[in-house]
């Protein structure tokens, strides 16, 4: 049986080296090689496709880094894990952040990109994605997770979805608007995520609150999708 791959990564030399790794082996047919903005917009592409092969990362993003998630969830959407295996691949394997993301997102192998330097090694996940033991693993940093708010039920890339389509990002970093407007926007924005609301030391609030304050939220954000504050874009 023959696998249909696809290979989704915004490196064209990534994607074209491992395209050329893949056809090598006459039981794989590499059906399409997309940048991650054309992945999410492959639609019905998905559906004849057995092996998707996605780069979490770009840290060229101007907003999330971590655009493999979208792709992962677009493909799920599309195809279950019975009729199409997802192996994620990235340098960024031991941040909390794309564990947790890739985790909700469903996707099926979690590599760090040194662990398929050998042809081999890509071509054997793809043939036998069913036989490896790379299951995406859990945030290892407790600790931090816990003074995000975050919890079991807490939905990151929910929250991350909502913060962009609503600029809330972006908004935070001007700090513009009423009062109002903003408690508005946090119940609207932990609707989706659900975080229980703390400090910066993870320790609850003094007032007692049921939305997590702006504070929270952007350390929250900044956290999922690694984009820097306006201060440390200057520092660069």
């Amino acid at each position: 049986m023959r696998r249909r791959v696809v290979i989704v990564d915004d490196d064209e030399i990534s994607r074209r080296g491992m395209a050329e790794v893949l056809a090598d082996r006459a039981e794989i047919e590499v059906v399409g090689t997309l940048t991650h903005g054309q992945a999410v917009q492959y639609g019905e592409g998905w559906d004849d496709v057995d092996v998707a092969v996605v780069d979490a990362a770009d840290d060229t993003e101007t907003g999330d880094h971590f655009p493999g998630v979208a792709v992962v969830e677009r493909i799920r959407r599309r195809r279950s894990r019975e009729q199409c295996a997802v192996i994620v691949i990235t340098g960024h394997f031991f941040d909390d952040a794309v564990r947790r993301r890739m985790r909700e997102a469903c996707a099926d192998l979690f590599y760090h990109r040194s662990e398929l330097r050998l042809g081999s090694s890509l071509q054997e996940a793809v043939l036998h994605p069913d036989r490896m033991s790379h299951d995406v693993p859990s945030p290892h940093d407790h600790e931090a997770v816990f003074r995000l708010g975050l919890t079991s039920s807490s939905r990151v890339n929910d929250a991350v979805a909502y913060a962009s389509e609503h600029g809330l990002d972006q908004a935070l970093r001007e700090r513009s608007g009423r009062s109002r407007a903003w408690a508005r926007q946090r119940k609207a924005f932990n609707d989706r995520a659900r975080l229980n609301p703390t400090n910066a030391d993870g320790r609850p609030p003094e007032r007692a609150q049921r939305e997590p304050s702006l504070p929270q939220i952007e350390r929250f954000l900044r956290w999922a999708t690694r984009v820097k504050a306006n201060d440390d874009q200057d520092e660069g």
